[in-house]
């Protein structure tokens, strides 16, 4: 099993190592493909383990989102910086140049987002993340306005467009080529230097 995403390099118990083995099945078979079956091979130990913790793949899968996703709300900035720093990083954390592992890890989040369409528990763990990035961002935002920097009426509008830039870059990474997302930043950059920021 190769070990490039960071949270999984040292799997910290039986858990861990379950929802590794299921990180890396998922990116190898896709989610209509995965079984419990093949979550084991990748797994290395006894099936057995596996139906010990979870009755079957969706609850696995579900936890796996919840892992996921609490490691994407780790690696939120905290707001140590200026409301225009913080602000300069989060595009840079959008817009910046992704590894292999960057990649597939914005796969997998696609790949279970999907599923979010027509199954609650995904669809609530979405909810529940995707509140609290677009949160944080407006706390900056509204900061920011606070202090002058910023030129907006409402802090949550410009947070939620922050935040649907952001998930619509993770699908585009995997589509799409390094030049368009290059024409993305710069019209977003446009946007933030003309309709963000105070003159």
């Amino acid at each position: 099993m190769t070990n490039e995403i960071s949270f999984f390099q040292n799997p910290d118990g039986t858990r861990e190592e379950i929802l590794e083995a299921t990180f890396y099945a998922l990116r190898q078979y896709g989610y209509a493909d995965l079984t419990i079956s093949k979550i084991g091979d990748e797994f290395g130990k006894s099936q057995s383990l596996i139906y010990h913790h979870y009755d079957n793949k969706d609850e696995l899968l579900v936890d796996l989102l919840d892992y996921m996703l609490e490691q994407v709300e780790n690696q939120v900035p905290l707001p140590n910086q200026s409301p225009e720093e913080y602000i300069e990083i989060i595009v840079d954390e959008i817009f910046g140049t992704s590894s292999n592992s960057d990649i597939e890890f914005s796969q997998a989040v696609i790949e279970l987002r999907a599923q979010a369409a027509h199954d609650d528990d995904y669809s609530r763990l979405f909810r529940r993340s995707d509140d609290f990035i677009r949160k944080q961002i407006a706390r900056v935002i509204q900061a920011g306005v606070d202090t002058g920097a910023f030129d907006v009426e409402d802090p949550s509008q410009t947070a939620a467009l922050f935040h649907t830039v952001l998930v619509g870059i993770q699908a585009e990474r995997i589509t799409s080529e390094e030049e368009t997302i290059d024409d993305v930043r710069a019209e977003f950059q446009r946007y933030v230097e003309n309709c963000l920021l105070s003159e």
